[in-house]
């Protein structure tokens, strides 16, 4: 076997072996890359308010309004607020589960949503975040809807197979002269290409014009699949040196009594320091000396986020963590998702994402069509020579 047909089986069997799970990530990385303007135009009525007039509530009082429409059973534990005044006020309230399961819906045992109208007061809609489409949708690119330990192990090596799938197609495509350059380069379709030539040419063309594209998605992604993968990124970028992992700044020696407002006192803090930051997600404490975090975000970025902490008890802050403090390790990560999903160009670069995800999928459907020609045309070939035998 010559080394060409050594590389074409390879090409063959993680293309065969890794298809399915690649089309799967590619497709839902095209919603995921847009995710930001589809939710609003997909959820216009809980995500906004009808009549933006008038002056907002306290954010106490609204943050009561979710409690009591849950009840002590579930307490709030996370809400989002914007600074687009037409849009609603997003509590959560999320319990994990000790068992982890099969299926990602098995890691928690509940997870809802409830959004209020911050000038009314009242409550505009409720959900079940576990089923909400855009959730399902990430976590079928996250780990296949399996748990973690299970799917993230397995969309991981598909991903791994993915890489080696465009460097052996890099190979089995790269032009022997000049002339077969020309012509690979600048492939035209005449009136009498037959079908099978063209999607042919679509396999080809399309996966080396969107090989680095393809290269970054998937490399990017395999800094969440596998732990070694985000430990070696962040070692090589600080040039050897372990990245620490993220401090939590001690709660101060003061009582463990929540005073009145105390979250009026976070938000108005935090507003006044970050005014043009496009929201704030709070993340209360969950145990009496977790402080509350408040994560300030910027749109159309993850990098430039902010995390803030203030005691859960007086509403005092307590540190900051920007991008600016981090490491070289530590800031690439921070830009990881950014990169992903081509965020960190703006708008054309999220446009080159989605459109290098479209081609990631639609390469295990052409390659199957490829593949299933040949061995139909094989098949036949050998019929007939059968029947000239007989």
């Amino acid at each position: 076997m010559t080394v060409r047909k050594l590389f074409r089986k390879i090409h063959l069997w993680i293309g065969l072996g890794s298809g399915a799970i690649v089309f799967i990530l590619g497709i839902t990385g095209c919603i995921l890359v847009f995710v930001d303007e589809l939710k609003p135009l997909v959820y216009q009525q809980r995500l906004f308010v009808p009549s933006a007039t008038g002056q907002p509530q306290p954010l106490s009082a609204l943050l009561q309004t979710a409690e009591d429409a849950w009840g002590e059973a579930k307490p709030v534990t996370a809400m989002e607020i914007y600074n687009d005044p037409k849009r609603t006020v997003h509590f959560r309230a999320y319990r994990g589960s000790d068992r982890e399961g099969t299926w990602y819906w098995d890691a928690k045992q509940y997870y809802e949503s409830v959004f209020v109208d911050p000038y009314t007061g009242g409550v505009v809609a409720t959900e079940n975040s576990e089923f909400e489409f855009f959730r399902v949708v990430l976590f079928l690119h996250w780990s296949l809807l399996f748990s973690n330990p299970i799917g993230q192990p397995i969309v991981g090596v598909a991903t791994l197979l993915f890489v080696l799938s465009l460097i052996t197609g890099l190979i089995l495509w790269w032009p022997k002269n000049r002339k077969a350059r020309r012509t690979r380069f600048r492939f035209r379709w005449k009136a009498s290409t037959r079908l099978k030539r063209k999607n042919y040419d679509l396999h080809n063309i399309l996966g080396f014009y969107s090989i680095s594209l393809s290269f970054i998605i998937a490399l990017t992604g395999l800094v969440w699949a596998f732990p070694w993968v985000n430990d070696g990124v962040q070692w090589l970028a600080n040039v050897g040196t372990k990245s620490e992992t993220q401090r939590i700044a001690p709660l101060p020696n003061e009582p463990m009594e929540e005073e009145a407002g105390v979250i009026d006192k976070v938000y108005a803090a935090v507003h006044a320091r970050y005014p043009d930051a496009s929201g704030y997600h709070v993340y209360f404490g969950q145990s009496d000396d977790a402080p509350i975090n408040v994560l300030i975000r910027y749109r159309g970025t993850t990098w430039r986020d902010v995390v803030e902490q203030y005691s859960q008890y007086s509403g005092n802050w307590l540190s900051t963590a920007k991008f600016s403090d981090k490491n070289r390790g530590e800031k690439l990560r921070s830009m990881n998702y950014d990169i992903h999903v081509g965020s960190i160009l703006g708008l054309p670069g999220k446009i080159l994402a989605f459109l290098a995800s479209l081609i990631a999928a639609s390469l295990p459907v052409t390659g199957f069509i490829i593949w299933y020609n040949r061995k139909w045309r094989e098949k036949r070939v050998k019929g007939k020579g059968v029947a000239k035998q007989h």
